[in-house]
């Protein structure tokens, strides 16, 4: 790294992430969503229910973000929240139809950030795995195991949904 300045460093990685953000963005947008209550969306489809503190660990958020996501949620008629069986202090989120609804029409859009990293990967270079790879370490010693373990699972989940 002796050839590249932390000042690089961070404002190419920010720079990356304005448009990965922007595509996001405009995808939840356009579906009337923020980008928290689409993230939020699929978190809650991958648990089929998860409580607030589930959706913080892996929306990487405070839990206080969670419940004003939450509400704006339920006030769109997007989740709902429903008390544990056994244990009544225990609230789960779930998807209403309208949520699943919404949540399946946001899968058909697609990222001007996913196609252009695509013109770098190809059958020798296995561009996509090493960036994985790096993502996926990098978030372990970050944000965890379990997180890491989340995206890897959701991931093939995913995969097998299309």
């Amino acid at each position: 790294m002796d050839n590249v300045s932390l000042h690089t460093l961070i404002n190419h990685w920010r720079g990356m992430y304005k448009a990965l953000e922007n595509d996001w963005q405009t995808s939840a947008k356009d579906l009337g969503l923020t980008t928290a209550e689409q993230h939020m969306l699929w978190i809650i489809y991958f648990e089929k229910e998860a409580t607030m503190t589930r959706i913080a660990d892996i929306g990487l958020w405070d839990i206080s973000t969670v419940v004003q996501v939450a509400n704006r949620l339920k006030q769109k008629g997007y989740i709902q929240t429903v008390k544990h069986d056994n244990d009544r202090r225990i609230s789960y989120c779930i998807l209403t139809p309208e949520g699943e609804a919404i949540r399946e029409k946001s899968a058909e859009y697609s990222y001007k950030t996913y196609e252009y990293l695509a013109t770098f990967n190809d059958d020798d270079n296995n561009f996509y795995e090493t960036l994985a790879n790096f993502q996926r370490k990098f978030n372990e010693h970050f944000h965890g195991k379990d997180f890491v373990d989340w995206v890897d699972r959701t991931s093939k989940a995913s995969k097998n949904e299309k």
